[in-house]
Formats: C-alpha cells, sequence, structure tokens
C-alpha cells in the first residue's frame, strides 16, 4: 500500500534470546529454511478455512482475559511520554514460548496470557493460527502481516515437536543460521525491516554468538480511515501535556457521524478503517481527570461495556497528528506479569524447545505508530453505510477534542482483541 495514502501505519517486534548453560549439540533436526507470514491479500483469502471465523467459547473467554493482559503491560510502561506497545506480539511470542517450555515455566506463561479453565495450549495454539488467517481476511484494504520467525544457532537442534508446533500453529520460518559469521546480524535485521515495512529496520545490535536462537515475531498494520480527514483542515493548536504545559501539534479536524459513549470519567469514540474490520478506540479523560485515573478505574470486561454503551452521535472530532515509538526490554515486565522463571536459569524449563539449560536470557519489543489525514477511495464507498433515513431520531451533537493526553488502542471488531495499545502526551 502506497504510504501516502495510509492514515495510521504501525509496527511491533517482539524478541525472546534464548541462551543455554550446556554445552552445545549439533542440530538434528529439519530446518525450515526462509520465512513465512500471512499478508492480507484476495489470493490467501479465498484459500481460509472459513471455519477460522468463529472462535470457541474458550477462546472467546480467552480474548477477554487476554485484554486483561494487555491492559496489565500497558500499566507496566505508561507513564509521562507518548508511547505505543502491542499485546498480540508479546502473545504471539510467548505463545510461542509456551509451545517449548514445561512444568511451572509453561503454566506461568499460559496464566499470564489469560489461558485458564479450558483454554489449554492447543486451543491458544488454535487461536494463533484464526488471528492469522483472520487477518489474511478482513478486509482487502487494510494490510494486516503477522510474521513470526526462529534464528537459530547452527550448532544446536530443536525438538522437532516444537519445530512442528511453531511451523504449523505460527507459521514461523526457521533458519538455521551461523551465529558467528559478523553477516548474521544483517540477515537478522533484514527480515525484521521487510515484515514491518520498514518501520522497524533493526531488532538486535549485534548477534550473541553463545544464543541458541532468537525467536521473534512481528506485527504490520497499514490501514486508512473509513471517513478520512482534509490536511486542509490540519491546524496547529495548543495541546495541554500532563504538567499543564502548552505544547503546539498539528490537529486534524472532521465533523461527522461516529459512535462514542461518555461517562464520569472519560469519553470515548471509535474511529474505523477500510471496511470497518479494524477500529481506533481513543479514550480522553475529561477535564481535570488524568490518564492515570482513568486507566485505573478499566479492567478489560469495562472496557467492553464501554464499546456495548456507544450511539451514533454527530461529532466535532480533533485529534493529533502524530508518530510515537518505543523500544522496550521486557524481562522484568513480564515477569511482573506473572511469568518470571522464564528469565531464570536455575528455573527455566524449555525441555520441549531444546536440549540443555535453555532460558530467555533477554526479550525486548519495538513498536511505532504513525497516524495522519490520509484515505483511500474504500472510504468514499463505506461512509453512505453510515447515513441514517429521514425516519430515525437525530444523533445528538457532541464534541471529542484531543486536545490533551489520551489512550488509543487498535483492535479487531470480530474477537475485540487488542493489536496495539498507547497513549499521546504532546511529543511525538
Amino acid at each position: 500500500m502506497n504510504k501516502k495514502m495510509t492514515t495510521v501505519a504501525l509496527a511491533a517486534m517482539a524478541m525472546a534470546l534464548t541462551t543455554s548453560c550446556s554445552t552445545s549439540k549439533k542440530a538434528q533436526n529439519q530446518v525450515h529454511e526462509g520465512t513465512t507470514s500471512l499478508e492480507v491479500s484476495k489470493g490467501n483469502a479465498e484459500n481460509m478455512d472459513p471455519e477460522y471465523l468463529v472462535l470457541s467459547d474458550a477462546q472467546e473467554a480467552f480474548v477477554k482475559k487476554n485484554n486483561q493482559f494487555a491492559l496489565n503491560f500497558f500499566s507496566q510502561v505508561a507513564g509521562f511520554d507518548s508511547k505505543v506497545i502491542s499485546p498480540l506480539s508479546l502473545t504471539y511470542l510467548m505463545g510461542m514460548l509456551a509451545n517449548g517450555a514445561d512444568g511451572q515455566t509453561q503454566q506461568e506463561i499460559l496464566k499470564a496470557l489469560g489461558c485458564e479453565g479450558d483454554m489449554t495450549l492447543d486451543e491458544l495454539n488454535a487461536f494463533s493460527r484464526s488471528m492469522m488467517q483472520y487477518a489474511a481476511k478482513a478486509d482487502p484494504s487494510t494490510t494486516v502481516n503477522i510474521a513470526n520467525y526462529i534464528a537459530l544457532n547452527k550448532h544446536y537442534a530443536l525438538k522437532n515437536e516444537f519445530a512442528k508446533a511453531v511451523s504449523a500453529n505460527y507459521q514461523a520460518g526457521i533458519e538455521s543460521l551461523d551465529f558467528s559469521n559478523s553477516k548474521t546480524t544483517a540477515h537478522i535485521n533484514d527480515w525484521c525491516k521487510k515484515h514491518t515495512d520498514g518501520m522497524i529496520p533493526t531488532i538486535i545490535d549485534q548477534v550473541d554468538a553463545n544464543a541458541i536462537s532468537y525467536i521473534m515475531n512481528a506485527i504490520y498494520f497499514n490501514g486508512s480511515w473509513e471517513k478520512k480527514f482534509k490536511k486542509s483542515e490540519t491546524k496547529l493548536e495548543n495541546f495541554r501535556g500532563y504538567t499543564r504545559d502548552i505544547k503546539r501539534v498539528n490537529m486534524m479536524h472532521r465533523a461527522g457521524k461516529y459512535f462514542f459513549a461518555d461517562n464520569q470519567l472519560f469519553s470515548a469514540i471509535n474511529l474505523p478503517y477500510g471496511n470497518g474490520a479494524y477500529t481506533m478506540t481513543v479514550l480522553l479523560p475529561h477535564e481535570g481527570k488524568s490518564v492515570d485515573e482513568m486507566m485505573k478505574s478499566l479492567d478489560a470486561e469495562k472496557l467492553a461495556a464501554v464499546s456495548g454503551q456507544m450511539e451514533e452521535c454527530v461529532v466535532d472530532l480533533k485529534l493529533p497528528r502524530f508518530t510515537t515509538e518505543l523500544e522496550l526490554p521486557l524481562n522484568e515486565i513480564v515477569s511482573k506479569l506473572g511469568a518470571p522463571s522464564m528469565f531464570d536459569s536455575g528455573k527455566a524449563n524449555f525441555s520441549k524447545l531444546a536440549e540443555g539449560n535453555v532460558f530467555v536470557s533477554k526479550m525486548l519489543q519495538k513498536a511505532k505508530i504513525e497516524v495522519s489525514e490520509e484515505g483511500t477511495k474504500a472510504a468514499a464507498v463505506t461512509a453512505a453505510t453510515v447515513m441514517m433515513t429521514s425516519l430515525q431520531p437525530e444523533p445528538r451533537r457532541v464534541v471529542f477534542h484531543a486536545d490533551h493526553p489520551f489512550v488509543y488502542m487498535i483492535t479487531d471488531v470480530r474477537s475485540g482483541s487488542i493489536y496495539f495499545i498507547g497513549q499521546f502526551t504532546g511529543e511525538n
């Protein structure tokens, strides 16, 4: 998709570096050369199993718990600066690791992600596969690329069952590489750059020759507003930061019909992309309230309730044009989210991943978002679908001016899964 015709582009990379304290073992398993990813295209969509459209009861319950994981993840990184993270990217990475884990390590990973009750590892794998298939079908005008990759030290072997599981359920490409070769760093980073359309050009500075593998997930989202903003309406306007300091930002403006809700703490608005399969939900605290107060009042259940309370209104909308990027070490954060043992060489149990005393020595995520005015021709086609007939009551008129710190989420409408969550505080 031409970037000039893009309203929002997001990318996230999550990476886990696995290391062993024991002697390396020459690889014996079948290596899956190259990488595989599913990308939105009519060719892919036509070949998809229609069953992917339906989530099991266990998977629906998982989405709610995984969205709580997303909110908990966000609470660990929120502060005074603009930030963006991808809970779904971390979910994919931890899901792959769960297939290589056993005992307490596996239990911690699954519980942290929201796998409880009937939600087994097999159900998680099926959910992950379903989400990738959904991304390939949902909206031909929106690019959603979910890719998984394992760069394997050629002196080590992955367990066959692990390799089969991540290949079948996560479409993970597996490459056996020479970690002592200086070109390997560039090779791994090239995969990262390719699968984020250049938004995240690197994920590692230098390959660790002693590592077993680099396990990675990339999510790239490129969508056009269903209802575009006009560049001529964008003006430099005041934005009040956390400390009430005044910043000047490029404020986009549009008046139109959107789904909107408000309560005592905040207002919320849904800004759909393309055919409506994906949406950005913006949560704006009321005057005198803060993002921190707002987010502490929310859990996954209450967030879902906000969506259910939305009504179509005529909205005077102002939203900043912005770019935010973040590099985030995850060891401490994931430990606080309930899965600490994977990082402890004395406690980690990855006996299903490879031979030896395997643990995750480093985990990190890079994410970036660009939000602008542009739209595509698809917006004009779908805009007519929100028109109300003269027999219906006149929608109420509301003002939604995002001129102070706010939170935004990118979700798919079908499952409600949070792909990206971030906050804008006035700093690009």
